[in-house]
Parts: structure tokens; sequence; C-alpha cells
């Protein structure tokens, strides 16, 4: 089962602090930056502050990422090196849009990985921020083994299409956002929203985060930490939706008992399809801690 992705925190990787203050932020993922956070002559020195800090460990339950360089540039090889040899296991990739460079990259570490016989290969996040690749997601998202999200980001996307308002809330960017989902979703893969930019503003934050979640996106990247408690409540079933879906289980049961397929509960007709939906809203509870194992699901 893939990891729970609610939260994923981007930290600039050149700025050894803020990664060591990271493990104590509460995102399910972190991000370590080795992109558009660091400025190309700090490449080098910002791969070996990230390399330490994922030999050092101490993430807890805390899944530690790198996002490193667009495949094609000449940073790519050398970041995939450096995260495999510091034991690193989630990769995030950016600018992905052709199939050709996704199965390079999962190349590339295939061979860089021979030397961990045994252990699981590297789970990959691929970030969709151009029109091409969100008309590739499809492709892209079953293009190679590993591959565990599609993530949006709706910066680089609205910057391609020259648009002078980039608010991932209307137009063609929310499409966008629409089309990341059905895709990632076909493939079987999570669906990561995009960042909020206004750091400070918490309440659209949460308006935004609970809009995608409403799209059906299953975690947001955030850009500081103020946010991760946020979308962690966002992306976490509340007390009302658990109720609900335990009665909607336990009717069922009784429907099942009388040998009936459909059922009413509050005037809502329900049958096996929004049966599922409702286990698997007990399920996400329970990976999120939210409800006991033992709970009915």
């Amino acid at each position: 089962m893939a990891a729970l992705r609610r939260s994923l925190l981007f930290v600039p990787g050149g700025e050894p602090r803020k990664l060591e203050r990271a493990r104590e932020a509460g995102a399910d993922t972190v991000i370590f930056d080795l992109e558009d956070a660091v400025a190309p002559p700090q490449k080098a020195e910002a791969r070996r502050h990230v390399a330490a800090a994922l030999r050092a460990g101490g993430f807890g339950v805390t899944e530690a990422a790198v996002r490193i360089n667009a495949p094609g540039t000449a940073e790519c090889d050398a970041d995939l090196e450096a995260v495999v040899e510091s034991g690193g296991r989630t990769i995030m990739v950016p600018k992905a849009e052709r199939v050709e460079e996704i199965t390079r990259v999962v190349e590339t570490l295939q061979r860089l990985e021979r030397g961990r016989a045994g252990e699981p290969g590297s789970k990959l996040l691929l970030l969709v921020e151009s029109p091409l690749g969100v008309a590739q997601a499809l492709a892209i998202g079953r293009c190679a083994p590993g591959i565990e999200a599609l993530c949006f980001g709706h910066a680089d996307f609205a910057l391609q299409l020259g648009l002078p308002d980039a608010d991932p809330s209307r137009g063609i960017i929310y499409h966008a956002r629409c089309a990341l989902v059905l895709a990632a979703k076909a493939c079987g893969l999570a669906p990561i929203d995009t960042v909020h930019l206004a750091v400070k503003d918490e309440a659209g934050f949460r308006e935004d985060a609970a809009r995608g979640l409403h799209l059906g996106f299953e975690g947001k990247l955030c850009i500081h930490p103020r946010q991760v408690e946020i979308a962690n409540a966002v992306f976490t079933p509340g007390p009302a939706q658990i109720e609900y879906a335990r009665r909607v289980i336990a009717a069922w049961e009784d429907a099942r008992a009388s040998e009936r397929g459909v059922f009413t509960l509050d005037g809502k007709m329900i049958d096996a399809p929004l049966v599922a939906v409702q286990r698997r809203v007990l399920e996400r509870a329970r990976r999120a801690g939210a409800l006991p194992d033992t709970s009915e699901a």
C-alpha cells in the first residue's frame, strides 16, 4: 500500500537549519528541494546538505523525499546518485511530461540500486507542471514501476500558457487539476494538489485544500510549515464523516441480512458502490490515526 500523503512540505535543500527543522513539521512527507529552491551555483552544496540529512535519518513516521532537478538537465543524474547513496527512497521528478524521460530516470535508478539487492526500489512522485504533462499524464503515470503519485504544479503551468492570473480555482488551471485527478485515478495513483502561494493566508489555504479534496485529490503540496496541520486536517475524515460511514456500513449489513441490494438512509438511496466509498472513508481515517485499527471497515 502506498504511503499516506496528506501534506507534502517543500524544504529548500540549501538551508541546513530548515532541513533539520523539517523533522518536526508534522508533514506526512517532507520534500528536500534541489530544483527551484536552489540557485545554479549552489546545486552541489545543496546536494551535500540533503545527502547528509538523509543519512542522519530521524524522520520517524515522516517520509523523506527529494525533488531532483528535471530530467535531461546536467544536475539530474548527480541528484539521483546522491539520493540513492544516502539511502533515500522517495524521489519527486519535476517537469514530468514525456514517457522517455521518466523511463530514463527509472533506468538510472535501477542501475544505481543494484547494490541494494533485496531492498525495495525507489518510489516516484511525478510533478506535472505543463500543458504537455497534463495531456500525457495517463501515459507517464503508467510508464514505469515505482510511480505512486501524480502531483500538480500550477505556477509553471500558468507560465507556459502565458496566463496573467495563476488562480488555480478557476479557468483552465482548474480544468487541469480535474484532468490530473482523472489520470491519476485511472493509473491507480494518488493525485496530489498544487501549492497555495499566499503563505500567511491560512483561511485561503484551507478553502483551497477543501476544494481539492472535493475534486478527488488525496493530499496537498505545502510551502510553509503552517500549512501542514491544515492539510492534514482537511485530508483526514472528521468525526461526522466517520460516524456517517459507520451508519452506512451498519445499514448495509442489515440490508444484506434481509437479502436487499439497495437501502435508504436519511432519505437517500444507497447501493454497493456508495457503501464502498464509505469503506474507503474509514480506511483513510484508520491510516491517518483517526480511528483504531479494530474499527469496522
